[in-house]
Order: structure tokens, then C-alpha cells, then sequence
């Protein structure tokens, strides 16, 4: 048999073997009457696995997964429960018993949670414990490049290995990286110029063991260098500033309004208006009310963006819509006359750069709005228009507005959906990304990427197109759960990381009980296990967005009219200094440095999250908070490495390390508490960032308290 052959029928065993066998049960609630049960969640892409009936009345299925934090819903009757921890319809107090708790899924409701984890193993003969050992260099997880080094990462059982050495020509010390679920990873960082190498480990009975020879992928996943280290700050044009109030009124002229005819026939239904910058949100419509925010505006904040050490600006869509959020397009190729036109967009772009702000563009892949060219060659021609199969027909002719008619996202009738499966629509679609790549925007941010036709399919070959053009562009996916699906390094460079910001950081600054240092410890290992260092390295990380309520509001500081308590900023500092030192780019909406709330209302009034920015109320303090917190980003260069270590989680507090081992780490330490917290450091010298005192073995925080410590020598590497 071959030595390949047999590698692989190895490495397929060590997986199996690192994966538990998990039963999920659905016990309907009395009197309602199931037909069908499916399990959907974030380990296998929300994909359908059916349930069976049982005997008893309930439905079950066991299913093999990978240690980790799962999230997961029962489809039941083809409808999703809102909330697995609370449905009238389908459960309650919770829609599976065995769940841990819940979490945001992202549009309003909430998925349940598992934590799955491996038995203990028994000690090998000789007192040698069982190492698990993982390792494939072809998975992007164990071998990508950043900050121009190659990462090389295994797994093994935690505690069984006291040392570790990549040897490729030389002998590379591996480190202790990661620990969660009774998992370890070890990592090193060589010279991508390394070919054939072997892993040797030493166990924790004093066991030399080694593995390989392995070689690196001819072209590993790599992660833009340019991207960490950034600071980056989301846009909602509209909402922003305005700069040239002679433009307001021209939101009316493609409003949504003129091409919906079951809404401007409707005699008694709300017209879309423009507002004053300081009047209330509307009682009617959340996406109608427009306040004039444009490109003029957002020229005139630049200086300011600069100052607060903004280097990255996320944009949501700035293309011809029916809408104030832009999601619905009427044209790919034309800037919204509310905004201005091309030419202030190249001038935008152009005096960003001289900054050093680089700038992403929302692409909405996934559905038009009603006034897109193809749409409405649909409506007049019928099944003779070359683009009916772009959409997905019911019956025509049809009255444009009208959902049943045709596929529509979230069942919105003014969101027709495209079919990506199209290979005309794939190339136009790719045609369109690669002229604004080429317009001078440094990168994407793709909408809803996962509820397209083919989506894996699609985005592959969109990738494929864009770098061919722009090797550098940066490429986002919304996707809200941790999926390393999607990247992969064929289709996106990064996951908007809601899985981090909301999942994690989000729970533990909260504070509690619940949710505690070691709590927060481990979900990030999971997240930082799971992600090739590429990934972190590129990571766009955000607690909040347009799509949720404010951070503040999150944190409890009340909505848009209140005014918050102490403790409530203080949770944002520390939100906002913990999101800083993480890999990656930190990403805050627009305001969120000002101390905003905003909640997000399920009923009129809406849009309380994207009300817009009163500046003159900005809280300076906080303001000087996150301009400190990007300054000290730029000084130390621990925040800006793609390495992520954990080091302790107890009670209230939690710390990692940054930067590579010996090349000026940086220990990151949080207490989420409202009492004051002592951590022992790890061995050697520690430098506050801010107060530039030295410390030695322990290190007192202050309720809600942060602080980076820079190591200055000695102590275990």
C-alpha cells in the first residue's frame, strides 16, 4: 500500500476518532400535530437532516460532530421556531430540553446551543497519554501564511504533549496556542519557503513521537497583510452626514414607491418624505423616511474619521435603490442620485486614500429591487423578455409589489430574487464587481451570500474573477454563525464576525455569572481553532451594525431617547477595548464612538438603530476612548500580528497574548466584573501600554477595567 494512501486512510481515522456522537430529541408540546421535523444548524451549513418519529410521540436523530459550540434549530412543519428557548407554537419554555441556552441568530430571533466535548482518554500503556494527534497540511486550518510566515498548527488532546519542534531543515519551537473542549493546538511560524517537514512531539510521559514528512500546499491560503492591524468604522450613507442638502429630494425620484404598484395603488398606504436631520423616526415605514445623508457629508467627516484612527470604511450599498438601506437595486452600475454621482464617488475614494482609509462597497447579490432594468423587462414582456429565467416566476402577468408572483427575499415583495444558477446573471453579477473593483474601492462586502442559488458555486468563480483583477481586494461574507466553510481560501477572505462580537465578546462584557472569563476563554479558542490564521488575520470583527440594535442599547443603556448609565459606557470601553485586541479589523457602526443607543423594533416606530448621527451630542470621552485604543493598535505590534494565544480565564477576568512569542507580545486582560480583579501574570516583565509602569507577578484591575501589558523580558516563550 502506499505511503499516501496510507496518510490518508490515517488522518481519516484521527478524525473520526475526534468526533462525538450527539442525539438531538423534539418533544412537541400537547395538542399540536407535527408532519415533518428536520435538524438545521451551523455543523452542517443550516443543510436539512430529517428527523424520525419515535414510538413515544417525539423525534430524534444522532448525528457525529466535531468538539465545539454548536448552534442548531428543529424545522418543524417547514417553519423555523423564532426563539428555540421560548416559542409558543412549537415549545416552550424551551423547543429542545437538552439546549444549553440561545443565542442571536441574526434576523430577529434565536438559535439554540450545545456544547459538545470528547470523553477523557485513558493513559496509554507506560503512563503516555493518548496524543490524538491532527494534522493535514492540504486544510487551511493547520497551514496557511500570515504576516508573511507560514502557520503550521496540530491538535492533540489536552495536556498529553510537554513540548513540540517543526524540523524542516532546522529546529522550529512549536507553542501551546489554544485550549478548549479538551482539545490543544500547537503552532509555529516558519518561513513559507519551507518545504517537506516533520512534526516531533514530546508526551506527557516523556515519549518522543514523529509525524510526517508533510508538505505544505504549492499555494496556501494567504492572508492581505494589509488588511490587519486596521481600524475600520460601517457607513450607513443616508444616515451619516449631510453635506448637500440640494440632492435630498431626489431619493423620491427612484423611491421604491414608483414601481411597486401594490403599494401606490393602495390609496390609504404611506408615501415615502425627507425629513429634517434632527426630526423623529416615522410611525409607518422603517426604509422610506429619508434624512439626506450623502457623499458630500461624508467628504466633510473625513478629517474626523482620520483623527479617530479610522483606516477601513465598510459602506452599505451606495448604489441606485428604491429604499433608504439600498438593499433593493435598481442599478448596479450607477451611483444613488441622493448620494451624488460618480464623480464625487471617484473624489470620495480618492481623498480616503490619501488618508490611508481604505474602502469597501455592500454588493446585493442575492435580489434586485423592482425598478432593476431586467426586473422590469420582466413585467412588460413576460415569458418573450431574455431575462425570465434571472427570477424565479409564479404566474404573469403579474402586479409588480406582489410577492406570490414571484420569489421574493424574506417574502418582501419588492426584493425579487435572482437566480444565480443563471449563468447570464453569474457574469453580469461578475462583471459589476470587478467595475467597481476597478473603480478604486480596495474590497466587498456580499450580502446574504449563503441564501443564494449555488452560492459555494458562485462565489468560487467570483473569486476567481476578482483576484485576477485585484489580487488585494478584500472579500467579506454576512454570514451571522462561525462557518469556515466559506473560507476555505477559494471563495472569502472573512466571515463578518458576528460569531466573535456577538456570540462571545458581546455575552461576556454583558457580565454575570454565565458567562465568565473562562466561558469567553474558550469560545474564542473555538472560533480561533476553527479559522486558519490566514482568516484571523483578515478577521472582520463587530458587535454591532445596521442589522442590530446599538451596541449601547445591547449593553444596557436604554434606546435611542434615554440616557445611559455609567455602567453601561463603561461596558462599551470595554467592549470597544476588547474588540481592538483581537486579530483582525475592529469594526464599530457609525456613532457607536459617540455613545448612542438605538433599539431595533420589530414594530413602528423603526429604524431606531439607524437613527441619524446627532453629532453635536457626541460623548467626547468615549470618543477619546476609541481614538486612544487606535492609537495604541498602531503602537504596538502584538495588536496587529495574526497570532491569538490563550492564556487565562477566572471569575470576571479573562487574558490572551498577541504577537509572536519573543517579537513583543502583547498580553490583553479584561474584567467584566463591578468589583475590582487580580490576575497572576505569566513569568518575566510587563510593561503597562498606557500608564508605562513595569510590573511582576500580579497585576490588579479596576471594575470594568482593561489593560495591555507589553512584555519586556524574561519569562517562559
Amino acid at each position: 500500500m502506499r505511503l499516501w494512501t496510507v496518510l490518508v486512510m490515517l488522518l481519516l481515522a484521527l478524525a473520526s476518532a475526534a468526533k462525538v456522537q450527539v442525539s438531538f430529541t423534539y418533544d412537541p408540546p400537547a395538542g399540536l400535530e407535527v408532519r415533518s421535523v428536520s435538524l438545521r444548524g451551523s455543523f452542517n451549513n443550516w443543510a436539512e437532516l430529517p428527523m424520525r418519529k419515535q414510538d413515544n410521540g417525539t423525534w430524534a436523530l444522532s448525528v457525529e460532530l466535531e468538539p465545539g459550540v454548536v448552534q442548531y434549530k428543529f424545522f418543524i412543519n417547514g417553519q423555523w421556531p423564532k426563539n428555540m428557548c421560548d416559542d409558543p407554537t412549537f415549545g416552550t419554555p424551551q423547543v429542545d430540553a437538552e439546549a444549553q441556552g440561545c443565542v442571536d441568530d441574526g434576523f430577529g430571533g434565536f438559535n439554540a446551543f450545545r456544547e459538545i466535548r470528547l470523553e477523557a482518554d485513558a493513559p496509554a500503556e507506560g503512563g503516555a497519554a493518548e496524543l490524538n494527534f491532527e494534522h493535514d497540511p492540504s486544510a487551511v486550518r493547520y497551514v496557511s501564511v500570515a504576516a508573511g510566515r507560514l502557520s503550521v498548527r496540530f491538535e492533540v488532546r489536552a495536556g498529553s504533549v510537554k513540548e513540540a519542534f517543526l524540523e524542516a531543515g532546522g529546529r522550529y519551537p512549536m507553542h501551546r496556542q489554544l485550549s478548549y473542549a479538551d482539545v490543544e493546538v500547537w503552532r509555529a511560524a516558519v518561513p513559507t519557503s519551507v518545504g517537506e517537514y516533520r512534526i516531533r512531539v514530546v508526551d506527557s510521559g516523556g515519549q518522543e513521537q514523529s509525524f510526517g514528512p508533510f508538505s505544505p500546499p504549492r499555494q496556501p491560503f494567504a492572508a492581505l497583510d494589509w488588511v490587519s492591524g486596521r481600524v475600520g468604522y460601517q457607513i450607513f450613507l443616508e444616515r451619516f452626514a449631510n453635506g448637500d442638502p440640494s440632492n435630498d429630494e431626489k431619493a423620491l425620484v427612484s423611491d421604491e414607491y414608483n414601481f411597486n404598484q401594490a403599494w401606490s395603488k393602495d390609496p390609504g398606504a404611506p408615501k415615502p418624505f425627507v425629513s429634517k436631520w434632527t426630526d423623529p423616526p416615522a410611525g409607518d415605514h422603517c426604509c422610506h423616511q429619508y434624512f439626506g445623508g450623502d457623499l458630500a457629508g461624508f467628504l466633510q467627516k473625513l478629517p474626523y474619521l482620520q483623527e479617530q484612527g479610522v483606516s477601513l470604511v465598510y459602506f452599505n450599498p451606495l448604489f441606485d435603490s428604491g429604499s433608504a438601506h439600498g438593499y433593493d437595486t435598481h442599478s448596479y452600475l450607477e451611483v444613488s442620485p441622493k448620494f451624488g454621482d460618480k464623480a464625487l464617488l471617484k473624489k470620495a475614494l480618492t481623498e480616503a486614500h490619501k488618508r490611508g482609509i481604505r474602502v469597501l462597497f455592500d454588493f446585493v447579490p442575492n435580489h434586485t429591487g423592482l425598478g432593476f432594468f431586467a426586473f422590469q423587462d420582466v413585467v412588460r414582456r413576460g415569458r418573450n423578455s431574455p431575462y425570465w429565467n434571472w427570477y424565479f416566476i409564479k404566474k404573469w402577468p403579474f402586479v409588480p409589489g406582489d410577492a406570490t408572483a414571484y420569489e421574493a427575499w424574506g417574502g418582501f415583495g419588492s426584493l425579487p430574487k435572482l437566480n444565480t444558477g443563471n449563468p447570464g446573471v453569474r457574469q453580469y453579477l461578475i462583471e459589476v464587481s470587478k467595475y467597481w473593483l476597478r473603480f478604486g474601492f480596495d474590497g466587498i462586502r456580499v450580502d446574504v451570500v449563503n441564501e443564494l442559488v449555488d452560492a459555494h458555486g458562485f462565489f468560487a468563480q467570483w473569486r476567481r474573477a476578482l483576484k485576477a483583477v485585484k489580487p488585494e481586494a478584500y472579500l467579506v461574507a454576512e454570514i451571522w454563525q462561525r462557518d469556515a466553510s466559506w473560507l476555505q481560501g477559494d471563495e472569502f477572505d472573512s466571515l463578518m464576525n458576528y460569531a466573535i462580537g456577538r456570540d462571545v465578546v458581546l455575552r461576556y462584557v454583558r457580565g454575570g455569572p454565565l458567562f465568565n472569563g473562562n466561558r469567553m476563554l474558550l469560545e474564542l479558542a473555538r472560533v480561533y481553532a476553527t479559522y486558519a490564521e490566514a482568516v484571523a488575520a483578515m478577521g472582520f470583527n463587530l458587535i454591532g451594525s445596521h442589522d442590530t440594535a446599538r451596541i449601547l442599547t445591547d449593553l444596557g443603556g436604554g434606546g435611542l431617547r434615554e440616557t445611559p448609565s455609567a455602567e453601561a459606557l463603561g461596558r462599551v470601553r470595554l467592549a470597544a477595548a476588547l474588540l481592538y485586541a483581537l486579530p483582525g479589523v475592529p469594526v464599530f457602526f457609525q456613532g457607536d464612538e459617540c455613545g448612542f443607543g438605538g433599539e431595533k423594533p420589530s414594530s413602528p416606530p423603526y429604524d431606531l438603530h439607524r437613527y441619524p448621527v446627532q453629532w453635536e451630542r457626541c460623548r467626547s470621552d468615549l470618543q477619546a476612548h476609541f481614538k486612544q485604543l487606535a492609537l495604541l493598535r498602531k503602537e504596538l505590534p502584538g495588536l496587529s500580528s495574526p497570532v491569538f494565544r490563550t492564556f487565562k480565564g477566572e471569575g470576571s477576568v479573562m487574558a490572551f497574548l498577541r504577537g509572536e512569542p519573543g517579537e513583543g507580545e502583547v498580553l490583553a486582560v479584561f474584567n467584566n466584573g463591578g468589583d475590582p480583579a487580580r490576575l497572576e501574570l505569566p513569568a518575566g516583565a510587563w510593561r503597562d501600554a498606557l500608564e508605562a509602569r513595569t510590573y511582576r507577578g500580579e497585576l490588579e484591575l479596576a471594575p470594568l477595567g482593561w489593560r495591555y501589558m507589553v512584555r519586556t523580558g524574561g519569562g517562559e516563550r
